[in-house]
């Protein structure tokens, strides 16, 4: 079947990586984009899932064919944490993207878009932990074709729609504004939630002040707990 390149988080490699062993995959984890480079061969695919990281267009190149991501979102949400910018506009609707990867982030041709419902209790923890599911889902409904590397997977007629958001849109919807009320605070809290890598903050007086992680607990990534 070909050597299978699992670009992921460290946290999820097992996880991720046991359907695709169990379709016949020669899988190798990798973390880091160096881990890509030392693990390409003349015939292997790669395949991102929760990874974070960009993988530059002179590396696609390389492959022997098409590199597939699984994205956290659906078409309509490109881009970086698709459930907060979901959540803070209120969408009734979610979903994840199994696709092609392209030298832009989140363009590729799409192979397949699973959706669900959100209901208004949801905060973003809730709205993570149903994407990983539905990302899980998805990966293994797909895991006999993607381990068969030299095969690429068909192509869906859907297509990508909304803006592509980024860091700097993020970072921008962190800082609450001085004039925002309690509604705004309130649609930027389920969105963004509490750290610790990342809070709302409010800059006044000339000083930034920053929402202290006070829901204890585990630390979650992907609806997953990572540490305590």
């Amino acid at each position: 079947m070909g050597r299978l390149i699992l670009l992921t988080a460290r946290e999820f490699a097992e996880t991720v990586a046991q359907p695709l062993r169990a379709a016949g995959a020669d899988v190798r984890v990798a973390t880091t984009l160096p881990d890509i480079e030392t693990a390409l061969t003349a015939e292997a695919r790669l395949v991102s899932f929760g990874a974070g990281v960009i993988v530059p267009a002179d590396v696609l190149r390389r492959l022997s064919g098409r590199a597939y991501n699984f994205h956290p979102g659906p078409p309509a949400y490109p881009g970086i944490f698709p459930s907060v910018f979901a959540l803070y506009e209120g969408a009734l609707h979610f979903g994840v993207t199994l696709h092609e990867m392209a030298a832009q982030v989140d363009s590729g041709p799409i192979v397949a878009v699973d959706s669900f419902a959100v209901p208004a209790t949801w905060d973003r923890m809730a709205l993570d932990t149903a994407a990983f599911t539905a990302l899980m889902a998805l990966l293994q409904r797909h895991a006999q074709a993607l381990a068969d590397v030299r095969t690429p997977l068909p192509r869906s007629p859907q297509t990508w729609s909304g803006a592509r958001r980024t860091r700097k849109d993020f970072a921008a919807l962190c800082q609450l504004g001085e004039d925002a009320t309690a509604e705004e605070f309130r649609r930027r809290y389920r969105a963004i939630g509490e750290g610790p890598e990342h809070a709302i903050t409010l800059t006044r007086f000339g000083r930034t002040f920053r929402l202290t992680n006070d829901l204890g607990g585990d630390i979650v990534r992907g609806g997953q707990p990572i540490r305590t």
